[in-house]
């Protein structure tokens, strides 16, 4: 998908009506802390020694690009990716690889990496994770979303190693064909280069679980994650037809300039819903702001 497409589709949130089905994820039954605070929502969490056998697979996050008031920023979604020998490196490997493809659950997400990019090998150095590319060099975007995506892969690779308990590992180095850059389509990747500040680089709204598509039970837990003024988030459900069914004020556990999150548990009769999270803003009387919409069927 293009950015265009992107920030066509970011400026019709607001009165998406629900159309599609999917496979069930689930709701989160425990909440382990990823980086900047946020709960994970995902029952494994597998340590990161752990092994697995050939063909096994793992629950990942993977970072996207969207768009909110017209600039590029990043959103996690969950993805089921073989885990190969179990190995933490050939963990971060699948998902960067999965990103580069931007297969995305949301319509609304998309990659910026060249289709030519591919991931030769991943290695933990140290405190560093050492991920060596090719065909990376192509350059399809702005500048804007070329810093954008340089910090997708920063994001999806130390949030893997996160989610696999080593939260150690917060800086990420780039090899093209085996060698350094001093930069990649304009973005400085010299040396080591670490998460930017999430006020800037991540969506201001995450509604991270259910993801789209999901099909979860009458009974399921909303997980919402944000930087908002105050920690004011609301959640709106509309049926097939677009109708309001529930409203909620959720408060989230920091508030902006901090990333807090928030539980909510939601009871609903079968059907198929479209959740919406975003928050009102107080400059301008109250117009909706960040939305994060997405569609499910409760069965």
């Amino acid at each position: 998908m293009s950015l265009a497409s992107l920030a066509t589709g970011a400026a019709a949130t607001v009165t998406a009506v629900v159309i599609g089905l999917g496979s069930c994820s689930g709701p989160p039954t425990t909440a382990p802390i990823q980086p900047g605070g946020t709960t994970k929502p995902a029952t494994n969490s597998p340590d990161a020694s752990a092994t697995s056998s050939p063909g096994s697979t793992d629950r990942l996050p993977v970072y996207y690009i969207g768009i909110e008031r017209g600039r590029p920023v990043l959103y996690r979604e969950y993805h089921t990716l073989p885990a190969g020998d179990g190995t933490l490196g050939t963990k971060i490997r699948s998902a960067v690889t999965d990103m580069i493809a931007g297969k995305t659950l949301d319509p609304q997400y998309a990659s910026s990496w060249p289709a030519s990019a591919s991931v030769r090998r991943v290695q933990i150095s140290g405190d560093t994770i050492v991920v060596d590319l090719a065909g990376a060099t192509v350059n399809p975007v702005d500048p804007p979303t070329a810093q954008a995506a340089v910090q997708q892969l920063i994001h999806t690779a130390t949030g893997v190693a996160a989610d696999q308990g080593r939260s150690d590992l917060q800086k990420v180095r780039l090899l093209f064909d085996g060698q350094p850059r001093t930069t990649l389509w304009g973005v400085n990747v010299t040396g080591t280069l670490t998460r930017g500040p999430s006020g800037t680089t991540l969506a201001q709204v995450w509604l991270s679980s259910p993801q789209q598509g999901d099909t979860v039970g009458p009974s399921f837990n909303v997980l919402i994650v944000g930087t908002v003024p105050e920690a004011t988030t609301t959640l709106r459900i509309r049926d097939a037809g677009g109708t309001i069914v529930q409203e909620h004020t959720i408060t989230l556990s920091i508030g902006g300039p901090g990333r807090g999150d928030a539980i909510k548990s939601i009871t609903l009769p079968p059907g198929r819903y479209t959740l919406q999270a975003f928050y009102f803003s107080a400059a301008d009387g109250g117009s909706i702001q960040a939305m994060d919409d997405h569609e499910i069927t409760v069965r």
